[in-house]
């Protein structure tokens, strides 16, 4: 498996930085849903430690092969459960147990926003949040900014802030912007 320099820094240093900039905390339980190779989940499991979880959730059986060899290379296996699947139902979470759900350039590809983001407010703890990378850099099937916050707040997720990182795109490092958004009280 060949890892370039610039991720080989994303997946052991920079990722983990910026995932705790956006909230992520040791012990926490979270989701990577649309996971990949795990350009996220690594540095993910990295934050949360030992005793936190990654669900790292990928329905494409390539990028699982990819992504579980990664887990193993980095020391990985005891804080990430890697599921095969593409349900946006999300139905092996239990209600209320995830602290945060990251969707990293992935909601192109999810047809039904709505159901997957009632799906995210079920298994998200009171002050949970869902941290959405829409890839607004130029890219094949765009997401429209405003329908994401008009359905996010339709389901009873508030738009709390919008901040720009950078951050691993596919096999390059791009600035973007990351939408974060937590459940209303």
């Amino acid at each position: 498996m060949e890892i370039s320099e610039h991720e080989k820094q994303w997946l052991t240093n920079q990722g983990a930085e910026m995932l705790a900039t956006l909230g992520v905390k040791k012990h926490n339980s979270v989701i990577d849903f649309g996971c990949g190779k795990g350009r996220y989940t690594i540095p993910l499991s990295q934050v949360v430690g030992e005793n936190g979880n990654v669900l790292a959730v990928e329905h494409n059986s390539d990028e699982v092969a990819v992504l579980c060899e990664r887990v193993a290379l980095f020391g990985r296996q005891g804080s990430i459960r890697i599921l095969n699947s593409k349900d946006v139902r999300l139905p092996s979470v239990d209600d209320g147990t995830i602290d945060s759900v990251f969707a990293f350039d992935v909601l192109q590809h999810v047809e039904n926003w709505e159901i997957f983001f009632k799906s995210v407010c079920r298994v998200l703890r009171p002050c949970g949040s869902i941290n959405v990378y829409p890839a607004v850099i130029p890219h094949p099937g765009v997401v429209d900014i405003e329908l994401l916050v008009s359905t996010m707040n339709k389901v009873g997720l508030q738009n709390c802030s919008r901040r720009c990182f950078t951050m691993m795109h596919d096999k390059d490092m791009v600035n973007d912007e990351v939408y974060t958004f937590s459940l209303s009280n």
